[in-house]
């Protein structure tokens, strides 16, 4: 007897295997019929598979899924309604029967059925935000907004619905009521402030958004919260309203009693972002208002630079900075002493701190720069090695002593200095690998070229690197001329005249090597460089022959997109005919459209029409 059953037992479990298998070969069969694009046939399978199993919710998924995508929506409707016959609590079914009227053009029909559940079914807020998500899924927004703020309305947690909602007023651009949401997550929980600044911030380029927030935000100003205060300064900002979002931080300041750190992140977000002027003035109100900070020698250093970034934007005007290269322009100016005092009094003030030595990096560098004083340079650069062989601005240091021997063609001394910054693993690798492509520059003046390739693959392990475009184009160009000894020491010659400023000797070498027709890739390059180093003279009519020489040799020289390029800013900045800089740029834009200075010349092109018309 006992035999009999287990027989039974076991010829059952293995028929029931067999069945269960064969519907799931079926249900895959049908699966790849779908993916196929045969939907016919998938739905075929589907019903037959539905009425063997009419409870496998799978089946049913997959049978109405068809059937929309077949537009078959009366058979989608029949078939989710036979289903709410027997589960009629199922709210999702109520949100699939929705979406297929909706489909259907029916909205009234959609939303009343969407709605219906609510009549009969216990008050529970996760249901609002079911159905709410079949309603934004068929871009019903307007309906989704409604059925969360009911849904809002009984729940316990208001801020998953003001998020939800102010996500659909964003999409629907009523950017005055997503504010009023926002503001009411904060004022629900402080510290939900990142997130949505976050958000509020992600409209703020759209027109009209900035200028119904702010009011918004306005009204909702609170002594006891000051995540408020944070995000109406926050936007202040974006709007340009720098004086406000002043009194904003100078406010939380006080109510943080934090001795300005408000105040010194907002003028270091204003430097960053380039507003120099204004950042100048924070920086100094901080030192005025807070002198017992300790964040008072930062405060001055960053004083100090903004007068230097606004020294700069004005030497920057000065000077040539469309040519590749241009010589040292002596720049002197009232401006000038006001910056050097300004970090002179944080280098004494503070002395072997931090702030302290880049204040004498920031002389150095004017003095060299901008003054060309390049032994009064050298002088604050040492004095930050000899002080502080561990400061940030050592490597910074060493870089610049090697730029001034590079300049006074002191080739040893340059290699000496470049060195000294690629054995510390204390300085930052960007740093170090910049270096190495600046020594494997001055390895290949001296004719070492196997010295250089090697530094030069170094960098390249990392091709996200600042250095690896450079790298990677001086390693094509030994690799490519390794056969070619003369003319590529003949073109070392030449790159090493160029970085002294020596630019009519540089020139000399070039035209040895573009004159030579067997020079192949150095033949290109060179012809660029001539053009370039009679284009630093100031010989106009010279290096516009050179550059249209180039253009015309067009895909045999892979230099032709830059030397059109070159060509339309001459005609721009040098001789001042917008209209051939325009028909220059135009003409790139047609033989070159893969050029990467194809966004350059379309934004020029923009700004000469506009200063024309």
């Amino acid at each position: 007897m006992i035999l009999r059953i287990f027989i039974t037992i076991v010829f059952s479990t293995a028929f029931l295997f067999a069945q269960n298998n064969g519907l799931l070969n079926k249900y895959a069969l049908a699966q790849s019929y779908e993916h196929s694009g045969d939907l016919e046939k998938a739905s075929k399978i589907y019903e037959e598979l539905y009425q063997r199993e009419p409870q496998n919710n799978l089946y049913f998924e997959s049978l109405n899924r068809t059937y929309v995508h077949l537009k078959n929506y009366a058979a989608s409707v029949n078939l989710i309604e036979q289903e709410i016959t027997r589960k009629a609590k199922d709210i999702n079914l109520f949100g699939l029967l929705g979406s297929t009227y909706y489909l259907m053009g029916n909205e009234e029909k959609a939303y009343q059925v969407w709605d219906e559940p609510f009549s009969f079914l216990e008050p529970n807020p996760v249901f609002y935000r079911v159905i709410a998500a079949y309603a934004v899924e068929r871009r019903a927004f307007d309906k989704a907004i409604d059925l969360f703020r009911r849904g809002k309305e009984i729940s316990p947690d208001k801020i998953v619905f003001s998020y939800d909602l102010a996500r659909l007023y964003s999409l629907t651009m009523q950017y005055e009521n997503a504010a009023e949401e926002y503001c009411v997550i904060l004022s629900n929980d402080p510290l939900q402030l990142q997130n949505v600044q976050t958000k509020i911030l992600a409209n703020a380029n759209k027109p009209g958004a900035l200028k119904v927030t702010i009011p918004v935000v306005e009204q909702y100003i609170d002594g006891d919260n000051l995540s408020f205060s944070f995000l109406l300064a926050r936007l202040y900002i974006e709007n340009k309203d720098f004086d406000k979002a002043f009194e904003m931080y100078v406010n939380i300041d006080e109510k943080q009693s934090q001795k300005g750190v408000e105040l010194y992140r907002y003028a270091d977000f204003l430097f960053r972002e380039g507003e120099y002027e204004i950042s100048k003035n924070v920086y100094q109100s901080i030192i005025k208002l807070y002198p017992g900070s300790p964040l008072i020698p930062s405060a001055k250093l960053g004083y100090a630079k903004s007068l230097e970034a606004i020294l700069m934007e004005d030497y920057s005007n000065q000077i040539p900075l469309w040519k590749p290269y241009f010589a040292f322009e002596h720049y002197e100016s009232d401006q000038v002493t006001e910056v050097i005092d300004a970090f002179n009094e944080v280098a004494g003030l503070y002395k072997n701190s931090e702030a302290s030595y880049e204040a004498l990096l920031r002389i150095g560098m004017i003095k060299f720069y901008l003054q060309n004083k390049r032994d009064e340079a050298k002088q604050y650069f040492n004095k930050i090695i000899n002080k502080a062989v561990m400061s940030e601005s050592t490597a910074d240091a060493y870089s610049e002593l090697g730029e001034i021997a590079l300049f006074n063609g002191n080739l040893a001394e340059a290699e000496k200095n470049y060195s000294r910054i690629t054995v510390s693993a204390k300085i930052n690798q960007h740093k170090i690998n910049d270096a190495k492509y600046k020594l494997a520059r001055v390895k290949f003046y001296n004719g070492d070229v196997q010295t250089a390739q090697k530094l030069l693959a170094e960098i390249l392990k990392n091709l996200k690197d600042d250095s690896a475009n450079d790298a990677l184009s001086l390693s094509l160009l030994l690799n490519t001329s390794k056969n070619d000894s003369a003319n590529i020491m003949l073109f070392a010659e030449g790159e090493f005249l160029a970085d002294q400023k020596k630019f009519s000797k540089a020139a000399n070498k070039y035209e040895l090597i573009a004159e030579n027709p067997q020079a192949f890739i150095l033949h290109s390059i060179a012809s660029i460089r001539l053009a370039e180093m009679e284009l630093a003279l100031n010989n106009y009519p010279r290096s516009i022959g050179l550059f249209e020489r180039v253009v015309e040799e067009g895909e045999k020289n892979i230099y032709a997109d830059k030397a059109l390029y070159l060509l339309a800013q001459i005609f721009q900045y040098g001789i001042g005919d917008n209209a051939k800089a325009i028909e220059m740029y135009e003409m790139l834009l047609a033989k070159f459209p893969a050029s990467i200075y194809i966004d350059r010349a379309r934004n020029e092109i923009i700004k000469l029409r506009e200063k024309i018309s």
